[in-house]
């Protein structure tokens, strides 16, 4: 259950963290048509409403899996809500299991703890060893470009943010490499209302969290797949500012045989596309949580 809620808690940041803007008073919720279309679900629909209060974050997203293969296996269009709370004063994140009837609930700390056992649980020499001699990961590149114009996107005037990040491997024995493509383009605009409570949470959530507060800003898409540190990136993260009114990610797939060859063999896969779009930005005197609170009768469980 806890590795349960620490892999909801990245799904969640990925898709509603952003940076700064001017200050103003008030709750905020913001609203976004989500699509996705990936390799083994097929197609997908979403709402995704963001809400805010000066301590809580409240997220509720409801799905429609439109796709041809989902649709033959369930016998009809499979619709699914996934909700979560991230609760700043109380420290905890609440995730509704709707399907369950239940309300889970974890500690902040919890999530940290999980993180550091994680990272000693490194391989063993021996098989170190064994995977070191056939397969060669090479240095991973990372470019971004922020075009010094603006654009009015959706009547915000935006700033285009180009990312891409490639990952390869190499496979020694077989002369091959699998080569992962990730591309994030972003409109992003400080012009949106509700942008200064957006930032003031999520950089308040990185100080409790122990995260660098790059790695909640407008390139949490890419970053999932970033392990390195952020110094080399940091200058370019830093030149982007603002909420993201359109936020496009692709993930591609690659297989080279014989790689070294002057005629390499390339076999491509586009394995993931999605696409958020900002239809609703609006500051309010107080959100209403009802939006996002579990109807029935429905069973706490705390995981410690």
């Amino acid at each position: 259950m806890i590795k349960y809620l620490e892999i909801r808690l990245g799904i969640w940041l990925a898709l509603v963290c952003a940076m700064p803007a001017p200050v103003c008073l008030g709750d905020v919720l913001f609203v976004h048509d989500y699509q996705s279309d990936e390799y083994l679900l097929g197609k997908q629909e979403s709402e995704l409403r963001v809400g805010y209060t000066p301590r809580a974050m409240l997220v509720d997203k409801q799905t429609r899996y439109t796709g041809s293969w989902m649709k033959r296996f369930f016998g009809e269009v499979k619709e699914q809500r996934d909700t979560t709370h991230f609760l700043l004063e109380k420290r905890r994140i609440r995730e509704i299991d709707w399907y369950r009837s239940k309300i889970l609930t974890l500690p902040f700390e919890n999530i940290q703890h999980v993180r550091m056992l994680q990272a000693n649980n490194a391989m063993t020499e021996g098989a170190a060893e064994i995977i070191n001699a056939r397969y060669h990961v090479t240095d991973p590149v990372f470019t971004i470009t922020v075009a010094p114009e603006t654009k009015t996107v959706d009547g915000y005037p935006c700033r285009y943010i180009e990312a891409d990040l490639r990952l390869e491997t190499r496979d020694l024995k077989k002369n091959a490499a699998s080569i992962t493509l990730i591309r994030q383009h972003l409109w992003v605009s400080d012009a949106v209302p509700g942008a200064d409570q957006y930032d003031d949470f999520h950089r308040h959530l990185a100080e409790t969290l122990g995260l660098e507060a790059e790695r909640l800003g407008q390139l949490n898409f890419l970053l999932r797949y970033w392990q390195g540190p952020l110094a080399p990136i940091r200058e370019s993260l830093i030149q982007i500012k603002g909420y993201p009114v359109q936020n496009d990610f692709f993930v591609e797939a690659q297989y080279v045989k014989n790689i070294n060859s002057q005629t390499p063999s390339v076999t491509s896969k586009i394995i993931k596309k999605e696409r958020m779009i900002l239809r609703k930005a609006k500051v309010i005197e107080t959100l209403d949580e009802s939006r996002f609170a579990a109807v029935g009768p429905f069973s706490e469980v705390s995981l410690q």
